[in-house]
């Protein structure tokens, strides 16, 4: 009887117990399935708003890539999401139409600057990426265009917004008039110039001691209002009427600058190789045709009178004998050889016996000296040495 009972009891224990295990089994398979099966087409819904597509993209029918194709959205393109978003595709409506665009490749518009004012072309104008000729154009503005500005002017050019990007055009052909007190008339270009030195300064006047505004460099496009005076040209220049010497602008685009080549190597002390390329090109060619001279200096931490030195744009050729017949002899025909070459060897200015020879001024070698401020002993008035500036290297 006992035996029974315990047989009995053993297989009552086995039967609960498979019992159980089917239960938590299942439990566990259902979790396993629930988790490895989420829904892929939740819908859910938030605020509308814009969108831009980052590249060609298909609209569908509905969410999903098995949905119809209605045509292709082109890269760049601003859609507006109603805010409903199933799985990876949201709910755009375009041409008042109702479809669906893959959320990978949608991405939230640019922030543009505000409008400060709009104006008319008076021309057909180039809508370039940046202020500068070389620079990708998206296309062109027919004239008789409405372009929105913003008020930002950088060298020739105007910045606009235009299909919902900041773009920019040539100032001189935008006619703002008649808009009523706040909007500035801009100047009116009549033809374009290009600088075709290193370096021309942008004056805020015609005279030739006019506040220097900023340095436009070779290539760079200007746009001219016709004026002339002081063999200066009244250019176009961060919005405003400005002026360049008219002896450094051409009607061309000029070339790239055909400077002769540093071969390189150390030029003897730490002064001459921290010089940039073209003051090392002057070392080199002034050693060779003046053995006469022994010293030249060029880079040093400090200046009180300009930043050449210390931008390693700067020589100081030193005259032997400097008192002499022919010491003054040597230095003139040295800096009359820098005269000659200045555009060759991207000569700025020269000061020689407390005179100054500006490129920028007056480039003949005889009536183009001016006198200079006295600064007190045969250094600081160059009497001992010919000071040669250069440009930048570009």
């Amino acid at each position: 009887m006992q035996q029974r009972t315990r047989a009995l009891t053993r297989g009552l224990t086995a039967v609960l117990t498979s019992v159980a295990l089917s239960v938590s089994l299942g439990g566990l398979l259902l979790a396993g399935g629930a988790a490895a099966a989420p829904s892929e087409t939740g819908t859910t819904s938030g605020a509308a708003g814009t969108k831009v597509t980052t590249s060609d993209l298909n609209l569908r029918t509905g969410p999903s890539l098995d949905a119809a194709i209605v045509k292709v959205i082109p890269k760049g393109t601003t859609v507006t999401t109603t805010g409903t978003v199933s799985g990876t595709f949201a709910q755009v409506r375009i041409d008042g139409v109702t479809n669906w665009l893959s959320t990978k490749y949608l991405t939230d518009p640019p922030t543009l600057p505000a409008i400060a004012f709009r104006a008319i072309t008076t021309a057909t104008l180039a809508v370039r990426a940046t202020p500068v000729i070389e620079a990708a154009s998206s296309g062109n503005l027919k004239a008789g265009s409405t372009v929105a500005l913003t008020g930002v002017h950088a060298a020739s050019y105007s910045q606009v917004v235009q299909n919902n990007a900041v773009a920019w055009v040539l100032t001189g052909y935008l006619n703002t008039k008649g808009q009523g007190a706040g909007v500035p008339v801009l100047p009116t270009a009549t033809g374009r110039r290009y600088v075709a030195v290193d370096e021309v300064n942008v004056r805020a006047t015609s005279a030739s001691n006019g506040a220097v505004i900023a340095s436009a460099k070779q290539g760079t496009l200007l746009s001219i209002t016709g004026r002339t005076a002081n063999k200066r040209t009244e250019v176009i220049y961060n919005g405003a009427r400005r002026w360049a010497y008219t002896a450094y602008l051409s009607t061309t685009r000029p070339s790239a600058s055909g400077s002769i080549p540093d071969p390189g190597g150390s030029l003897g002390s730490v002064s001459l190789d921290r010089t940039n390329a073209y003051a090392k090109v002057i070392v080199r060619e002034i050693r060779a045709k003046f053995p006469q001279i022994k010293t030249i200096y060029g880079w040093r931490m400090s200046s009180a009178y300009s930043s050449d030195h210390p931008g390693g744009r700067a020589l100081d050729i030193m005259i032997p004998n400097h008192k002499t017949a022919a010491g003054k002899a040597l230095g003139n025909a040295i800096a009359r050889y820098l005269q000659d070459g200045y555009q060759r060897l991207h000569v700025h200015y020269l000061i020689w016996r407390q005179r100054q020879w500006n490129v920028e001024r007056n480039t003949n070698p005889t009536t183009g000296w001016r006198a200079m401020a006295d600064r007190g002993g045969d250094t600081d008035n160059h009497m001992d040495h010919v000071h040669v500036s250069v440009y930048a290297v570009k």
